[in-house]
Formats: structure tokens, C-alpha cells, sequence
């Protein structure tokens, strides 16, 4: 239940950033790795084994589900085990070029939109089994340096995947109105943004008074999502950053900042996040209508 956006900028180029939103409270470390001439920089979930950052090539990788199903019910049960996302994500941070690190994930039957981009050019790469009950199909467009992305948690080239509105399980449905608000917030952040850093800050805002609904999610209520950390990669400056918002963090500041590095780590603080909410400006009523009545 996480958020993508993705924005080209001049004399920057693409830079791309997440809100990733989980049940339970991630213990995040990072990976800095070398394997041959290609090194990876990774946001590493001690829980679940996901990961996702950037390479000393540029190529940066972001995703967010499409599965209904998810980690989530593991990580309750308590058999939380090693992501297979994140390992085709990791094996796709070392290739050179963002269309290769593409055709990696597309092998590997990644699922859920995914972008993948380094300064010059960014793909999104939609793809589902709809958790396996249909076969694994997908659609990979690049995305013009004139346009804008935000994805969250339905399919928009598929439209049968992620969550559904019609369907007679009322979890779904509800979970569908937020992916939907979501989105409509996500899409003006990126719209407004004059920098990359404007793509994390601005989804730290709390728009609505119903916490699911809300780009930031906040909530302390058990079995509710939250978002529990945010990442921002900026391939100009071979930079994954990281806001923990709600997670536990470990890293040793030295070994992120050896002077041979190629890739490195910044440490966003939740001053942003404690801004906007104590503004709190109420989302564009009008636009939110539909989603609001059907909640």
C-alpha cells in the first residue's frame, strides 16, 4: 500500500520517491555493495528482506504493489521471510541502463508499477497476476521528459489489477477509495514540485480527516496502514535518501560515507511532516466528492 511519483527536472533530470506504507514498524538498514563494476545502494527491510535504492550508473528503482495480498499477513503470522521482490530488484541494480534493469524485472515476473529510471530516461513498468489467479502480464511505457508520474495500489494500464470498487468484499473496496485519494493527492504533488526534494516533502501532507484516505498516513491503530518511511532517489547525484517517519533505522554513518563511494545515503529529518500537519489545509473539496461518498 505504498505511493510512487516521478518527475523530470531541468538541468537535474528524473528524480523519483515513495511513501511506503506497512502494518507493523520496519527495522530499515542500508546495503552498499560492489558486485563487478556496478555498485548498488539499497534500502534494506530487516522484516521482510525488501529492497529498492539505486546504483553508481544512476539506475534508481521504486515500486509499489498491485497484489491484494501482501507481506503483511507473514509479518502477522510471524513467517515473515526473504522478499522476492526485493531480490529482483537488487539483481535489476546492477545493470547499466534503466530499459536492462527493465527487461530483469520483466524475466523475474516482478508485479506492481515499478519505475525505473536514471537521469535521461524513466520506464514504468505495470504488471500483475492479480496474486496469481490470472497469468503474469504487463505493459512497460517510457515516460516523456514532459510528463509526470504518481501510481498507488489499482492498475491504470491494467485495470483489472490491484484493488477493485466492484466487488462484494468490503476491505477491497475501501482499500481501493484510498488508493484513489491517494492518487489524486499524489498526482498534485508531482504536478507542483520545482525540485526533487519537493516530491517526499510534499507527500508529508495530511489532506483529509480520514487517516486511510491521506497521502501521509499517520495512523497508531492496530491493523491500520501507516506510512513508515520514505525514499527519494536522485540519479544526477547518485543519491538515495531516506525519511524513517516511523521505522526503526540502523547504519553505521562511516561505512554510507567511505570517500571511494559512489552512491550515498542522506537522512531526511519529520520536519516536514510535523509542518503539514500542524497546517493541516483541508484538501480541493470537489475533487475528493466521489471518493468521500463512497466511504
Amino acid at each position: 500500500m505504498c505511493i510512487i511519483i516521478a518527475k523530470y527536472f531541468p538541468n537535474i533530470g528524473w528524480a523519483g520517491a515513495k511513501n511506503r506504507d506497512r502494518k507493523y514498524t520496519p527495522t530499515l538498514d542500508f546495503i552498499i555493495e560492489d558486485v563487478g563494476d556496478v555498485e548498488r545502494c539499497m534500502m534494506h527491510d530487516q522484516v521482510t528482506g525488501y529492497k529498492e535504492g539505486i546504483n553508481s550508473y544512476g539506475v534508481s528503482i521504486l515500486n509499489t504493489s498491485l497484489d491484494i495480498e501482501s507481506d503483511e499477513s507473514e509479518v502477522e503470522k510471524g513467517i515473515a521471510k526473504t522478499s522476492p521482490d526485493g531480490k529482483f530488484i537488487s539483481e535489476a541494480l546492477l545493470q547499466k541502463n534503466p530499459l536492462d534493469a527493465v527487461k530483469i524485472l520483466v524475466k523475474r515476473k516482478l508485479v506492481g508499477c515499478t519505475i525505473v529510471f536514471n537521469k535521461d530516461d524513466l520506464y514504468l513498468l505495470e504488471a500483475s497476476d492479480q496474486d496469481g489467479t490470472k497469468p503474469y502480464d504487463y505493459v512497460v511505457k517510457k515516460i516523456g521528459k514532459n510528463k509526470s508520474i504518481a501510481r498507488t495500489n489499482h492498475g491504470i494500464y491494467l485495470d483489472w489489477a490491484g484493488f477493485q470498487r466492484n466487488t462484494k468484499n468490503k476491505e477491497e473496496k475501501l482499500d481501493r477509495i484510498s488508493s484513489e485519494s491517494r492518487l489524486l493527492q499524489a498526482q498534485k504533488v508531482v504536478e507542483n514540485a520545482k525540485k526533487p526534494i519537493d516530491l517526499v516533502n510534499g507527500m508529508c501532507q495530511v489532506n483529509v480527516n480520514n487517516d486511510q484516505l491521506n497521502i501521509m498516513r499517520t495512523s497508531t491503530e492496530k491493523n491500520k496502514y501507516r506510512t513508515t518511511s520514505q525514499q527519494l532517489c536522485v540519479p544526477k547525484q547518485y543519491t538515495l535518501y531516506c525519511r524513517p517517519v516511523s521505522s526503526s533505522l540502523q547504519f553505521n554513518f562511516w561505512e554510507l560515507n567511505k570517500p571511494n563511494r559512489n552512491t550515498w545515503v542522506e537522512i531526511l529529518s519529520n520536519r516536514e511532516l510535523w509542518k503539514y500537519r500542524r497546517k493541516h489545509q483541508p484538501f480541493d473539496a470537489i475533487q475528493m466528492k466521489d471518493v468521500n461518498n463512497e466511504s
